[in-house]
């Protein structure tokens, strides 16, 4: 998928919708064997021990991670998911296992109850973060809301973190994306094909 290069922010809109298209074309079955590879490819090269580790809960077509999350939180690890505490603020995290039990949360996205004992606030270590299209930089295309940028700058205000996109090979651009100043550059991003480090 190409994308043209030098293309000013406002062409974000433009470029989000062509990449959602293109990710829309994947059958569900398709889907389901390229999240398999993904998972496997996660599980096998990224050091996980004692870290906390956040995920996130899948829509629209987004490679789904949570059997990451299960194989992960089943082994002793602390995983997490995110939450939208309020408009224009990073984001939150809230510890989740199998067990937790889920709520309706910003968008209808469902998060852990803030409730659930077990659902306490952690802050992750390595974050495993959806994308819309991504570029050779490792610039990341999101939906427009900010909510991972303004995350990832003030988690790493605090702390190393690593940050690995999940996606699909049809969401890399060729070309490079438009960036604008608060936009954030990750470390990696996993797809069913490969591991594209920055």
């Amino acid at each position: 998928m190409e994308a043209r290069q030098h293309m000013p922010a406002s062409d974000k809109k433009s470029l989000r919708e062509l990449f959602l298209t293109e990710r829309r074309k994947i059958s569900p079955v398709v889907e389901q064997h390229y999240a398999a590879e993904i998972a496997s490819k996660v599980l096998n090269n990224f050091d996980f021990k004692n870290k906390v580790i956040a995920g996130y809960w899948p829509v629209h077509g987004e490679a789904d991670i949570r059997p990451v999350l299960m194989h992960l939180s089943s082994g002793g690890h602390v995983c997490a998911l995110p939450v939208i505490a309020r408009e224009d603020e990073p984001l939150i995290f809230r510890r989740w296992a199998s067990t937790v039990k889920m709520v309706q949360g910003a968008h209808g996205i469902p998060v852990p109850d803030k409730n659930d004992p077990v659902a306490e606030t952690v802050d992750p270590d390595i974050l495993l973060v959806p994308l819309v299209a991504y570029d050779r930089r490792g610039q990341r295309l999101g939906y427009g809301g900010g909510y991972y940028d303004r995350t990832i700058a003030a988690l790493r205000a605090k702390k190393p973190v690593e940050v690995v996109g999940i996606g699909f090979s049809v969401q890399k651009s060729v070309e490079l994306l438009p960036v604008e100043p608060h936009d954030v550059v990750l470390d990696c991003v996993v797809t069913e094909r490969m591991i594209d480090r920055f």
